[in-house]
């Protein structure tokens, strides 16, 4: 019989290569929300802007605007913007490490990584996809490559 420590033990593993595997599944979407932040950001606070325009009396004039000066004003690194750059910073935090982690692994550990969770596939296709005729094989791999990335992602886990 299994003893409290070692079913604990277990349990907390089994948690952990669920953490992992959700970050390695949300990959994508933490680039895409990168992105979208980014964005939400640039709106926030706006960069320079150039204008020319011609004057009623024929002149000319050229000048830069400085938009984020203007705005500022207003929405001084506004809570909105800070609560931003903290996530953009978040999320590239956890794509650099999911890239680091990755990096280190061999190139059938990548293919596993890559069809299993960045393209959602079931353990079936990913085992067709390697070339494998039994899941089992593919359920080993699955194994070695989080026993890898449960030490390289480890920091991962305690960011929400």
């Amino acid at each position: 019989m299994l003893s409290f420590q070692s079913r604990t033990a277990g349990k907390t593993k089994a948690i952990k290569e669920r953490q992992i595997e959700n970050h390695l599944r949300l990959y994508k979407t933490y680039l895409t929300a990168i992105r979208n932040c980014e964005q939400q950001l640039e709106y926030i606070m706006p960069s320079l802007v150039s204008r020319y325009e011609i004057n009623v009396d024929g002149g000319e004039s050229f000048w830069i605007v400085n938009n984020t000066e203007k705005v500022a004003l207003d929405r001084i690194e506004s809570k909105r913007a800070l609560d931003l750059r903290e996530e953009i910073e978040k999320y590239k935090i956890i794509v650099k490490s999911i890239d680091n982690a990755i990096g280190d692994l061999a190139e059938g550990e990548k293919h596993f990584i890559t069809v299993r969770y960045f393209e959602c596939k079931a353990m079936s296709v990913v085992a067709s996809a390697l070339g494998y005729a039994e899941e089992k094989s593919v359920y080993r791999i699955r194994r070695h490559v989080l026993d890898k990335l449960s030490i390289s992602l480890n920091s991962l886990l305690i960011l929400k």
